[in-house]
């Protein structure tokens, strides 16, 4: 709004002259409300994004807990219920939390999920599970399975990425091998990841389960894994991508990317 006391100098002043002037000013006015606006927007965006830290217990749960409940979700599903299909919604939803698939999966096609603005969401960077089934383990208690899916399984150099709309929200990269009997691991980047070892869990594995030659029966189970846990995100459609690389490992290296749009309600 003009100031009134420039009123009487404005009606004095020849058109030409002012006006000319005044439409580039109220230009780059414009566009500089427009670009702090949309600096603003994106900042917001981006900080709406949060996550739970490894001291959370999000509705009532300590991390690891949610940990074996997802790995209980997730062996137990058959090669049919494992398997994506082009936007289908390969997910477990409980009421207070989403459980996206494991990064073991190669490469699937995108998945479409309608979910909760109450719900938090569940991302595995990387991990593994290891169960007393067998004679080497078992008589192993719940603290060495979950040690030996650690330094059985999670080896190698690790790299994970998780961006929310485009947006990095959580990076993992770190390097790991047996050497004499003990673990040598370097971290060169944990941001917003959280590395958890189960404090343990019973696991039923079916006869027609998609993992690869498992026992079957109920077994006393561990694990380890590095994770991403958000918060609620707002209503409205969110696309949750994340990766890993897994190198070092030889014939078990692995690569993935995996993306679901989720429509928040």
């Amino acid at each position: 709004m003009s100031n009134l006391a420039n009123y009487s100098i404005m009606k004095t002043l020849p058109t030409e002259k002012f006006f000319k002037p005044s439409i580039i000013f109220l230009s780059t006015f414009m566009i500089m409300i427009w670009l702090t606006s949309f600096s603003l927007v994106n900042l917001m965006h981006v900080y709406a994004v949060e996550v739970y830290s490894k001291n959370d217990a999000p509705f009532g749960s300590p991390l690891d807990v949610w940990m074996s409940k997802w790995w209980i979700w997730w062996v137990p599903t058959t090669v049919e219920e494992a398997t994506p299909k082009p936007d289908g919604c390969l997910i477990n939803s409980t009421n207070q939390m989403v459980m996206l698939m494991d990064t073991a999966v190669k490469d699937p096609p995108r998945q479409v999920c309608k979910i909760s603005s109450s719900q938090g969401i569940m991302v595995p960077n990387w991990g593994a599970f290891m169960e007393a089934s067998t004679p080497e383990f078992k008589n192993y208690t719940y603290e060495q399975l979950s040690n030996a899916a650690r330094e059985l399984a999670d080896l190698g150099a690790v790299t994970s990425l998780v961006k929310v709309d485009g947006v990095p929200a959580s990076r993992l990269d770190v390097v790991s091998s047996m050497s004499s009997g003990k673990l040598d691991y370097k971290i060169n980047s944990m941001e917003n990841v959280t590395e958890l070892y189960s404090k343990g869990f019973n696991i039923t594995i079916p006869e027609d389960t998609h993992f690869p030659d498992q026992n079957i029966g109920t077994w006393r189970s561990g694990a380890h894994g590095w994770w991403t846990f958000l918060k609620p995100l707002p209503p409205g459609e969110h696309t949750i991508s994340y990766n890993v690389g897994v190198t070092g490992t030889g014939p078990n290296d692995h690569a993935s990317e995996i993306t679901y749009l989720l429509k928040v309600e």
